[in-house]
């Protein structure tokens, strides 16, 4: 049996005035040294990966960060609402920043 959908709703693009369902999670590998997570920098469709990731850095760039925190580079992750983030495939060049030691 097919776990139920997480989301009742079809997730759209972040680009304002885009209309498309995403098909990509705009993220960074986010820790504070005891857990790992996905910083959600948005959502984009194929049309608009490149400016929401070109987005997404210079938003990556300003944070302020705790000594014990550390965010990896952005990068995009195959959006799927059935998989939890840890699942979610990295598709951006390098590694998937989940596996990483």
């Amino acid at each position: 049996m097919k776990p139920p959908r997480r989301f009742r709703y079809v997730p759209m693009c972040s680009q304002p005035g885009c209309d498309q369902p995403a098909v990509y999670k705009v993220a960074a590998v986010w820790s504070d040294g005891t857990s790992r997570e996905l910083k959600n920098y948005g959502l984009a469709c194929s049309a608009h990966a490149e400016p929401q990731t070109a987005r997404a850095k210079r938003n990556r760039d300003l944070l302020k960060l705790q000594d014990w925190e550390t965010v990896g580079e952005v990068r995009l992750y195959r959006f799927d609402p059935d998989l939890l983030d840890v699942d979610l495939e990295c598709v951006s060049d390098g590694p998937d920043a989940l596996d990483a030691p």
